[in-house]
């Protein structure tokens, strides 16, 4: 049986459907409709007619809807509320009014990604002021969670509850030391943990992700005589951390992605360890169940797009 429902069904016959079901009384119904009860009467009947259903049963003093009624009046509030949204962003573009979209940043994810969809968002959303800051894991999840922030950008290292958020991946991600151009260790043509964990580091914070690896690496492959190289340094700046390794014999494990970046722009070089301390797809969280706003689904494909001509 094929109700061809897009065909047959009218918006003033949905409004009739959810107001009924709303009021449980014809009357009421007819009021609110700005019509007389006679013609609601007639075009519920002539509604039934069309799906070969029955919607509502009549008593005396109201209507109780059925089991087929009970679904449309479901769906009916739904297709209602929808074009109420979109009357909204409608009459705010044509008033032109900005829109905003909160987006927070993990500090190891690529700025190039980011940079290129927030690029290509522009251009198609002139009017939505795009704000990303950088926060640490555990400040970006309960961000995301109490609604601070839209869309969180961000290692899938962290655990969330999926029955809460939509995880979304975007580019796969791994960990890459740096040293100073300078540095003896890129003579070395293979080299081992141990010998990386002989120098000092320039550490990121413990709540990254990355740290534990690192903590983990050093202390299996350290020895205990720290005499020679000092003591490592922990700092979230970048700026800093780049100035340690160009100044000093430190090594610096961080984002492949950014790596890149450093390489090419600020006299440090990759060191071929024998492989990555973490690696994992870098991925786009949002809230499960809210509504998609368009700002965001748009900016969401920018990213994919961006992701996609991301070099190796």
């Amino acid at each position: 049986m094929s109700l061809n429902l897009q065909r047959v069904l009218t918006l003033k016959q949905l409004r009739l459907v959810s107001v009924l079901g709303r009021e449980l009384n014809l009357s009421r119904c007819a009021d609110i409709l700005h019509s007389t009860q006679p013609a609601a009467s007639r075009a519920l009947a002539q509604l039934e007619d069309q799906l070969q259903l029955s919607l509502f049963q009549r008593t005396t003093k109201r209507m109780v809807p059925t089991v087929a009624g009970l679904s449309l009046i479901q769906h009916a509030h739904r297709v209602l509320a929808e074009i109420d949204l979109a009357e909204e962003d409608l009459l705010g573009l044509s008033g032109g009014v900005s829109a905003e979209m909160r987006v927070g940043v993990l500090a190891a994810f690529s700025p190039e990604v980011l940079a290129r969809a927030m690029s290509h968002s522009r251009e198609i959303l002139p009017d939505v002021l795009i704000m990303a800051h950088m926060q640490s894991l555990e400040v970006l999840y309960e961000q995301l969670l109490d609604g601070r922030i839209d869309l969180m950008l961000a290692h899938a290292e962290l655990r969330v509850d999926l029955n809460l958020v939509e995880v979304t991946p975007l580019y796969e991600e791994h960990s890459t030391i740096l040293a100073g151009a300078g540095h003896r260790l890129h003579k070395k043509k293979k080299l081992t943990w141990s010998d990386l964990a002989q120098e000092a580091w320039v550490l990121p914070p413990p709540q990254t992700p990355l740290r534990p690896k690192i903590d983990r690496m050093l202390s299996v492959h350290r020895d205990g005589d720290h005499s020679e190289r000092g003591p490592d340094i922990q700092t979230d700046s970048s700026l800093l951390a780049l100035s340690l390794i160009r100044q000093t014999s430190m090594l610096w494990a961080i984002a492949h992605q950014q790596a890149k970046l450093f390489e090419a722009s600020a006299q440090v070089r990759a060191l071929r360890a024998p492989a990555a301390l973490l690696s994992g797809p870098m991925c786009c969280f949002r809230l499960r169940g809210e509504r998609m706003k368009t700002q965001q689904s748009i900016f969401m494909g920018c990213l994919r797009d961006s992701a996609l001509g991301l070099g190796a």
